[in-house]
Formats: C-alpha cells, sequence, structure tokens
C-alpha cells in the first residue's frame, strides 16, 4: 500500500449541520430527550425585566455549568474556553458554530446579582428536578440507603491559619436526651420531695415547645485565614490540610439521594442527622427496609433513630476505647431484671447516678474489687465502673442484627454503592478538591456535581 501525505491545510467553506456530528448514542442525547430545562426559566422569570437588552439564556448558563462536572474540566472558566470549539457543548447548549460563546465571568456575575436572590438556590433545585426525573423513570430502589461522607480539599493554605475559640453547640436530640435522663431519674427510690419536684419540673420543661439550649460551652479551633468555614482535617500525624466533608445518601442503584456539606472537623455522627432529615423530608421511607453505615455512625442515638421509624440498621461492631489486658464491657454481663451488671468474678454493678451525657454509672463494692483476683486486668481504681447510656438497648439490638445473615449481606455490598459513588465523584467528576471558598458555595458546586452524577448514570442506563 502506498503511503499518503496530506498537503497543506486549505480550508474551504462548508455547510455543516452540527445535529447530524453528534453520535445517536451520546448519554447528552438521553439527557436532552428526557430531562426538561424548562424549571430553569420558571424559577428565575421574576428576576429578569420585560424590557432593555436581552440577556444570556439562564438554560445556557445553567448546561455550560453542568458540562463542567459531566466532563471533568477543571474549571469554568476552562469550560467556557473550550465550548469555543468543540462541537458537542455547542450542540448541547444550542449554539451554532458561528455563534459567540458567553464571556467566562457571566455565569458569576448572574448568580451574584441575580440568583442569589432567589429563595431556593437554583442548584439545589436542578438537583431536586434529576430526583423527579429518576423517580418518575422509577430509577430508584430504596429497599436499602446508604450513607457516608468523604473529603474535599478546600481552596485554602494550610499554613494560613489561627486558634479560635469558637461555641460548642448542644446537641440535635439534647431535648429528647433530657426527658430520658428526668424519667430515669424520677424512678430513683432515694430521691427527696425537693428533688423529686425538681425532676417533675424537668420533664415538663421538656415537654413544653421551646428550643433548648443552643450553646453549651466553648472549645478551641484552628480556623483558615482565607476559608474560615473550612475544618482542619489530619490525615496523620504529619499530614494535614483544610477540606470539606460531604455527607451522602444513596440508593441500592447508587443514586444519590441527599447531600450535606460541613468543614471537615465535624464528625460523620453529627452530620447523620441533617442527611436524615433531608432523607425523611423528601423520600417516602416507608420503602427502606436497610440503613447501612460505617463505624462512625454506631451511637445509642442514631440506632435509636433508626430502629424506632421501623428500619434495620446495619453497621459494623467496633472496639474503640478498651485498653489492651484489661476486659472489655462485653464480658461484664447486664442483668435487665434487676438493672445491674455482673463482672467476671459474679461481683454485682449497681447504678449510682446517672451524667448529663445520659450515661448511667455502675459501680462495684470497693471492697469486693479490693480481693478481687483479676483487679489487674479490670481496673486501676478502687472500684470498677461501667457505663450505660439510657439508650444503650437500641445498639444492642443493632449489634444482634449483626448476625442476621441478611444484614450482613448488605453490609457486604456497601464498598459497590456508597464506596463507589465516591471514587467515580473523584476520579471522573472532581470531587477531590473545590476552586470556591465558603461553606455556602462549596456546598452549592458539590450539590451540582452530584446532581451532574445522577444525571450521566440515568443517560447511560436508560440507553443500554
Amino acid at each position: 500500500m502506498a503511503m499518503t501525505k496530506r498537503t497543506i491545510k486549505q480550508f474551504s467553506n462548508e455547510f455543516i449541520n452540527i445535529e447530524s456530528m453528534i453520535p445517536e448514542n451520546h448519554f447528552l442525547r438521553v439527557i436532552e430527550k428526557h430531562f426538561d430545562w424548562n424549571f430553569v426559566y420558571e424559577e428565575v422569570e421574576k428576576l429578569y425585566s420585560t424590557l432593555g437588552r436581552k440577556s444570556i439564556d439562564p438554560v445556557v448558563l445553567v448546561k455550560i455549568h453542568i458540562i463542567k462536572f459531566l466532563f471533568n474540566i477543571d474549571s469554568l472558566r476552562k469550560t467556557y474556553e473550550d465550548i469555543q470549539y468543540n462541537i458537542l457543548y455547542r450542540w448541547f447548549i444550542g449554539y451554532e458554530l458561528g455563534e459567540k460563546v458567553p464571556d467566562h465571568s457571566t455565569y458569576s456575575q448572574n448568580y451574584k446579582r441575580k440568583f442569589s436572590k432567589l429563595e431556593k438556590d437554583l442548584l439545589q433545585t436542578v438537583f431536586d428536578k434529576v430526583i423527579d426525573l429518576l423517580t418518575n423513570w422509577d430509577c430508584l430502589d430504596m429497599t436499602a440507603v446508604y450513607i457516608d461522607s468523604t473529603h474535599t480539599k478546600a481552596n485554602a493554605n494550610k499554613k494560613k491559619n489561627h486558634k479560635e475559640t469558637v461555641k460548642i453547640e448542644a446537641k440535635k436530640y439534647q431535648k429528647e436526651l433530657d426527658l430520658e435522663i428526668a424519667l430515669k431519674e424520677l424512678h430513683d427510690e432515694d430521691l427527696t420531695d425537693d428533688e423529686y419536684f425538681k425532676e417533675v419540673e424537668k420533664i415538663i420543661k421538656c415537654n413544653e415547645e421551646v428550643d433548648t439550649e443552643e450553646v453549651i460551652g466553648e472549645k478551641e479551633v484552628i480556623v483558615s485565614d482565607t476559608d474560615k468555614d473550612a475544618g482542619m482535617l489530619y490525615k496523620s500525624d504529619k499530614e494535614k490540610m483544610f477540606g470539606y466533608n460531604t455527607s451522602v445518601i444513596c440508593d441500592n442503584n447508587n443514586y444519590i439521594l441527599t447531600v450535606d456539606t460541613n468543614g471537615s472537623n465535624v464528625h460523620d455522627s453529627v452530620s447523620f442527622y441533617q442527611s436524615f432529615e433531608n432523607l425523611t423530608n423528601h423520600f417516602d421511607i416507608s420503602n427502606i427496609k436497610y440503613f447501612v453505615g460505617d463505624a462512625a455512625y454506631l451511637t445509642s442515638h442514631i440506632c435509636k433513630t433508626i430502629i424506632d421509624l421501623e428500619m434495620i440498621p446495619a453497621f459494623p461492631y467496633t472496639r474503640k476505647g478498651y485498653r489492651k489486658g484489661y476486659f472489655k464491657k462485653y464480658e461484664f454481663t447486664y442483668d435487665e431484671y434487676n438493672d445491674i451488671y455482673i463482672c467476671p468474678n459474679e461481683k454485682d454493678l449497681i447504678p449510682t447516678g446517672i451524667n448529663k451525657d445520659g450515661y448511667i454509672i455502675y459501680k462495684a463494692d470497693s471492697n469486693d474489687c479490693a480481693i478481687c483476683p483479676f483487679k489487674e486486668q479490670c481496673t486501676k481504681g478502687k472500684c470498677k465502673q461501667v457505663l450505660r447510656h439510657v439508650w444503650e438497648e437500641y445498639k444492642e439490638m443493632t449489634n444482634e442484627y449483626r448476625h442476621q445473615e441478611d444484614v450482613k449481606e448488605i453490609y457486604r455490598q456497601r464498598p459497590q454503592h456508597i464506596e463507589r459513588v465516591f471514587a467515580d465523584g473523584k476520579t471522573k467528576y472532581g470531587l477531590r478538591k473545590t476552586y470556591f471558598k465558603s461553606k455556602e458555595r462549596v456546598h452549592r458546586e458539590l450539590t451540582l456535581l452530584y446532581a451532574c452524577m445522577n444525571l450521566k448514570k440515568f443517560a447511560l442506563h436508560h440507553y443500554a
């Protein structure tokens, strides 16, 4: 076969139909066919005047932002540059080859001057409309839902920081906990009349329609000089960075149901409540049989919250906090009828009080501990103490569920669901880092990122 050598490029005018150049099986065609963009006009219509110069189509601005995540482009500026010569992108936003593309600052200026005035964030609306699409096409499998969180690197220099004293907020369930503690205290036979009436007053106060005290103390934290909302994340003893923690709940088909963003210094057991509230507010949870999470969510109140709503928590077992060479808590037998613990030496630990965090304190007799042959394996103090939370029974029920074959199987599937979502997000959609500052802006971006993941998954699965 003879070698072909092309001559110097000499381009001529051609009539080109962009529509014919886009493959029929491309996922963007599926999105265009099934996703109705008219809601954008309805949302922003009141922000525009009926007179004056014509604006850039708001749907175009939203689509360009979506292109950024669908094709994992580094920034919006780069996205606008790519649209100038990328035929596929032009087709998606409805621009002809010779039509001038908007400037990269157009979106940010529109958001600052117009879209930010909406009662509900526009990008959150996009996420909700994608969920509506999935619901209408019966794409969601809510038999089991999976919760976890991942870190996104903040746009903040870890060396530029200062220490700051911040307020510690009360637990989300503080009022419920106070009521439970007061009810427990009320059953104490040694209460005086004054102490009895004080407990009754606490119960009455807990049942009143008033908010509990929101601030319970102060603590010192490391705050970024450039992004005060980002939290310091310690990846190891030597490595640290500022970041954001995104809590996500997904279904059995790996579609993201809720997105919640906090600083990286917020624990998963704290961010759980906002995510769970979003889930219960926007979905029919009666279809959920299993609620799956890692050890970070294994707390007494989270277990109670899930079990009370007739879901089965699928959490792993954890032995955090146990000292090597000492008896574990599960080696002390709890006698529910007599409300006592029995130690390995068959001596009783009786309840002596309850602390403000809801833990009942069970103490052994110091005389029994003094002559106990197992004292070196039990405690360094005069007598052994065991703490039991007022909702400990729910945690024990969760540990019992863990041994069921169906729960074991559901938990084994966790890596291929929620962890797969994060793996795809970081490798294909730019979840590893953000170029934005402040919790509000980062949350908007991550919400759209997950909306794009849902949209692309729907398109690929629907075409297949």
